[in-house]
């Protein structure tokens, strides 16, 4: 999936078949609880609310290296775990909105724009 657009869902599959899979979902635990136990606490990259403050925050993909639709239509969930940063929703949201909808981005490598982007927003929520 990494050769196709820098949008939200890389494919209309992604969004209604993986981020609904059960592979998704076992891969998004795994990672929290793997952050957790080697002593960090996930946090928005963005704002810094942490996942314990939150209750919940978004993984993005930087990348979507690792995610594979298969023949029968199940999901393989193999990303890296720096293939996906933690945002809470409010930023996650912003991240696709300027990534999806601003022509500056196009034909970027999807992890570039997403840290230009997160250090843009960054910046911006410093000034607050």
């Amino acid at each position: 999936m990494s050769r196709l657009s820098l949008t939200r869902t890389g494919s209309s599959a992604y969004q209604s078949g993986y981020l609904r899979s059960q592979q998704w979902h076992w891969r998004r635990r795994r990672w929290f609880r793997d952050r957790r136990a080697a002593g960090f606490e996930p946090a928005c990259q963005v704002c810094g609310v942490s996942l314990e403050d939150a209750g919940t925050l978004d993984l993005h993909h930087v990348s979507y290296d690792g995610v594979v639709e298969n023949p029968d239509g199940s999901w393989t969930a193999r990303e890296a775990d720096e293939d996906l940063m933690p945002l809470c929703r409010d930023h996650h949201q912003a991240v696709h909105r300027i990534m999806d909808r601003k022509r500056d981005f196009h034909g970027w490598d999807r992890r570039r724009a997403t840290l230009v982007i997160v250090a843009f927003l960054r910046a911006k929520w410093e000034k607050k």
